[in-house]
């Protein structure tokens, strides 16, 4: 099998230190991935809101949390929307054993968050999945 440089994570080889751990990954089971979910969680799911973002959250019963993320042109340019992105997914893969009962998540970004620092938007993001989970309680 022949690889090329640029096919490093599209199918190509991949040493066995580079390959994700368990718990590592954001694997396609911990997504949101199809249009119709993201409407599911919007309309019947709970809504808490924080200066960086609005979270909506609905009850899943797969075990584990999901996560959705919008960022609207309002927030930046493509670098800084895909920056951002790539941050929530990083807080929500190194925190998901703290997330808990399981809710599929949608995040929609806020333009606050563009400038805030990484430990600053995980902090909040914590605490408003706190509100969510006790709101979706009661």
């Amino acid at each position: 099998m022949v690889s090329s440089p640029d096919a490093a994570g599209k199918g190509g080889d991949e040493s066995p230190s580079d390959a994700p751990g368990p718990g590592r990954g954001f694997a396609r089971s911990s997504r949101l991935t199809s249009r119709v979910q993201f409407l599911e969680v919007y309309d019947k799911g709970r809504r808490v809101s924080s200066s960086s973002f609005v979270l909506f959250g609905l009850e899943n019963h797969r075990g584990e949390c999901r996560l959705g993320i919008t960022v609207t042109r309002k927030v930046g340019n493509a670098v800084r929307r895909n920056r951002i992105k790539r941050v929530l997914r990083e807080i929500f893969r190194s925190n998901r054993e703290k997330l808990t009962p399981p809710i599929d998540l949608v995040v929609n970004v806020r333009q606050p968050s563009v400038g805030a620092d990484s430990r600053a938007l995980e902090r909040e993001f914590l605490r408003t999945f706190e509100r969510l989970a006790r709101r979706m309680q009661s």
